[in-house]
């Protein structure tokens, strides 16, 4: 499934060294985009993951408290310009 996450930041310089440290993910994970706000008050990105528990697992630990993450699990159906899936 596709997942789209919101990041909130609180501390911009905090959270670039947080998503610059960050442990690779699992094979199960795969980000396609990663977009932030010019002046660092939020980001957003796409990842492809079997579960939003997943995703959660691996993202909130490495970037909080310098952000606070919001996840949607996107409506394929629906959605514009999804990228093609990736192999395992």
């Amino acid at each position: 499934m596709f997942i789209a996450i919101h990041h909130v930041i609180h501390d911009p310089e905090r959270f670039k060294e947080k998503v610059n440290r960050m442990s690779p993910p699992p094979a199960s994970l795969r980000r396609h985009q990663f977009f932030t706000a010019t002046d660092l008050s939020g980001a957003a990105c796409l990842w492809e993951a079997p579960s939003v528990d997943d995703l959660r697992d691996y993202i909130d630990p490495q970037l909080e408290p310098a952000s606070t993450q919001t996840y949607l699990q996107v409506n394929e159906e629906r959605a514009v310009g999804l990228p093609e899936r990736q192999p395992a």
